[in-house]
């Protein structure tokens, strides 16, 4: 796509990250809307049965070149656009173009490779602001939180539990394995606790957003009893992606 042709062009310094960020939300959803503005990308996201919601903002001043002629939605179909990319190096530079009808990347590294797709329609998501009042909140070491969910692959419920600002537990809601994330240890970062919690999540639902672990150094992780567990990753290079988990029924 030429540069006339384009509504939209930017570039992002690392595609493995983007390529990241379109594989967790390809776990949520099939489709979903880009929202272009001159201040940045902004991406709201409600999975099918209404139990996870992920909204993913990156500011403009995070790409390498970001140019927006006017405000555009475009709308992507993750199945395809996934399945098409191929493996993207960290080294490798990412570049979006996109007018009404179109949007293609370009995948910049040894070799350059394009890929054109049509924009769908997509309905946009209305997300009311998220304002809760959460008992725990804790920044913990990304790798930390990565590994300890690993370990408890194949419980299906994960139970989220803390007593004070110094310890996190992570442990199968029908026994089995359980972490603990510590203060001591350094996998705590930061640490505050309202009131002593616990809730259970579904472990699939966190497993889908476990890659965005692997792009941010640190993540906060919000709870409480009763309350959605609420999970956001400062993206490298700027930005965020928030994401809001129901508790299991």
């Amino acid at each position: 796509m030429s540069s006339s042709e384009a509504i939209v062009r930017f570039e992002y310094p690392s595609a493995k990250a983007f390529g990241a960020i379109l594989d967790v939300l390809s776990n949520i959803v099939d489709e979903v809307l880009f929202n272009f503005t001159s201040e940045g990308l902004t991406v709201k996201a409600l999975d099918p049965a209404k139990v996870a919601l992920i909204i993913i903002n990156i500011p403009s001043s995070a790409f390498l070149e970001y140019n927006v002629e006017r405000d555009l939605s475009v709308g992507i179909n993750l199945s395809a656009l996934v399945k098409s990319l191929p493996t993207m190096k960290k080294t490798d530079k990412l570049i979006f173009t996109a007018n009404e009808e179109f949007y293609e990347l370009t995948i910049e590294g040894i070799t350059t490779k394009k890929y054109k797709f049509r924009s769908i329609e997509v309905a946009a998501e209305e997300v009311p602001e998220i304002n809760i009042d959460f008992k725990v909140k804790a920044i913990v070491l990304a790798s930390a939180f990565k590994s300890a969910i690993k370990d408890l692959k194949g419980v299906e419920s994960i139970v989220f539990e803390a007593k004070d600002d110094q310890y996190l537990y992570l442990r199968g809601a029908e026994g089995g394995a359980e972490a603990k994330l510590s203060r001591i240890a350094g996998s705590i970062l930061d640490m505050e606790v309202k009131e002593p919690s616990r809730n259970v999540y579904d472990e699939d639902y966190i497993t889908k957003v476990l890659d965005l672990a692997g792009i941010t150094e640190n993540i906060e992780i919000k709870f409480g009893s009763e309350l959605p567990l609420n999970l956001y990753f400062t993206l490298a290079g700027g930005g965020s992606a928030e994401y809001l988990l129901a508790p299991k029924a």
